[in-house]
């Protein structure tokens, strides 16, 4: 109104002004539409008796609808609700016309776009002052990530109670002071104890008094590393016996504070495994007893049969020089030469057995001393010219350089080469070479023995170096011995803190390398010291 002349004020275009309630009730349709918007919601309305509901923008919006395309209509709407939801949606109007009651209800979209989508419909009933009924208005609002959000969580929850239900390991959730706060059904049947018994408790009730510290301490470590920690005790069994568990813990961080306020821990029953584990501990044990039971047995009987032989060696040694008169009949001097040859193999046999029986009981010690290779590999192969001689066998060596030494035990060497040396003329053919090679790289030695020999069968080389093994079991190839060459060889090589191996091809002969290191490595510590 204007003061001075009493009339109303009109606007520019000529229209009066909007009354204070319509620019409120506008006011409040478009802080509605808003609201609308931010809930992914909206509302229809429909009059009894009418045939076009109204559709408010949200609502518009929410459904994918087109305002200038598509025309309000409750056939057009419930044609795209799912056909198995129609009926549902009938009855829960129907009743709340009926009772008066308010009414909701859950339905699928029907062909809305290329995914289903999910609406809960909250309403109510309209009346008059005399309770005549005048509309129905439902509030609409899409709940589909929810729907599908819950279905998810629904599964996961399954699918852990599955795990935690049908796991054969209990699996256990501890609160801040340890105490579980769930616990699977597996404890039931490895340690006899309910879940209800279990759950609240503390988390050390059960453990073996003996094992308790280790296992407070493991804890502990788990705690302080953040990583999964792995330990075995005891677990007191409901009827009062005692299990053998491994549990696996690990603590868990809050994911609103960062700080560690619970654990989770996987127990499993290993008390089989345990039993296992004792009862080859037991058998270790009895090996080793028996291993140096029979080492003594060897060391002695070894000593004890060295005192006949020493005699029958030397003095079958006497005869065969014919040093008190000549022996007339020629075959008493070949079997006196008989049992000298088979004297000296049986020492052989013993000596090598004593010295097994002392490296595998621990005993056996090498004196170190610096010596020419060459001198000690000639003087070993002297030992055979004859015998190599007999069998049309060319022996020879090359040791580069000439002046090549070595730090090592020089009978322990010499020992070495003979068994190896040995073992090629014994499986070497009339005709056939045996060759000694001794050469320096860097720190170590390396030596080869090759012959020309019969080889040796592919299968037979990854235990041809274990005691007592031959190469062949074809008696027409039987050479004698006792396969503790070889064997013997490779201890004491490693005993030199060296390295042994074998390549051989049937028919072809056989090659053995030794590498040793040119210094013992005290001395060589001694040295740098």
């Amino acid at each position: 109104m204007n003061a001075a002349t009493n009339t109303p004020i009109e606007h520019a275009n000529g229209a009066p002004p909007p009354a204070a309630d319509e620019v409120q009730l506008l006011e409040l349709g478009a802080h509605f539409a808003i609201a609308e918007r931010a809930g992914q919601m909206g509302y229809w309305r429909q009059e009894i008796g009418s045939t076009q509901p109204h559709w408010s923008p949200g609502f518009f919006e929410m459904m994918g609808f087109d305002p200038r395309a598509v025309r309000p209509s409750s056939t057009y709407l419930i044609k795209r609700v799912h056909p198995d939801d129609r009926i549902l949606v009938a009855q829960e109007i129907a009743e709340a016309m009926a009772t008066g009651r308010p009414f909701y209800y859950r339905t699928r979209s029907w062909r809305l776009g290329n995914s289903e989508r999910v609406f809960d419909t909250h309403g109510d009933v309209e009346r008059s002052a005399d309770g005549t009924i005048t509309a129905l208005l439902g509030v609409v609002r899409d709940v589909t990530q929810e729907v599908a959000a819950q279905r998810q969580l629904t599964e996961s929850e399954a699918t852990y109670r599955f795990m935690t239900d049908e796991a054969t390991d209990v699996i256990t959730r501890h609160g801040r002071e340890g105490k579980p706060t769930f616990v699977s059904p597996a404890v039931k049947q490895m340690l006899g104890w309910s879940q209800d018994e279990v759950v609240g408790g503390s988390p050390f009730d059960r453990c073996h008094p003996d094992d308790l510290e280790r296992v407070q301490a493991a804890v502990i470590t788990a705690r302080d590393s953040g990583s999964t920690v792995t330990y075995e005790y005891r677990a007191r069994h409901k009827s009062g016996h005692f299990v053998w568990v491994e549990s696996s813990v690990r603590f868990v961080a809050n994911s609103e504070t960062g700080e560690l306020d619970s654990a989770i821990s996987v127990t499993r029953d290993i008390t089989k495994r345990k039993k296992i584990e004792d009862e080859m501990l037991a058998a270790r044990v009895h090996a080793e007893a028996a291993s140096h039971t029979k080492s003594r047995f060897l060391a002695n009987m070894s000593h004890e049969l060295r005192t006949p032989l020493n005699a029958i060696i030397g003095f079958s040694d006497i005869m065969v020089r014919e040093m008190f008169g000549p022996i007339e009949n020629a075959h008493y001097r070949e079997y006196v030469k008989l049992v000298h040859e088979s004297g000296g193999m049986l020492l052989d046999l013993i000596n090598d057995l004593l010295d097994m029986s002392k490296i595998e009981a621990g005993k056996y010690e090498l004196h170190y001393e610096s010596f020419l290779v060459g001198d000690a590999v000639d003087s070993s192969l002297r030992l055979f010219e004859a015998r190599a001689a007999e069998k049309g066998i060319k022996l020879s060596s090359s040791v580069e350089p000439g002046t090549l030494s070595v730090r090592a035990d020089r009978r322990v060497f010499k020992q070495i080469i003979l068994n190896l040396v040995s073992n090629a003329t014994k499986f070497t053919n009339e005709g056939g070479n045996v060759c000694v090679e001794a050469l320096a790289t860097g720190t170590e030695l390396h030596i080869k023995v090759r012959d020309t020999g019969i080889g040796i069968p592919k299968e037979f080389l990854p235990r041809l170096a274990e005691p007592f093994e031959q190469a062949s079991n074809d008696p027409a190839r039987t050479h004698g011995g006792t396969g503790l060459g070889l064997a013997l060889v490779k201890s004491l090589v490693l005993l030199h803190g060296g390295r042994f191996g074998v390549a051989s091809q049937q028919g072809h002969g056989t090659e053995v390398t030794v590498t040793l290191p040119l210094t013992p490595a005290l001395d060589a510590v001694n040295n740098a010291a």
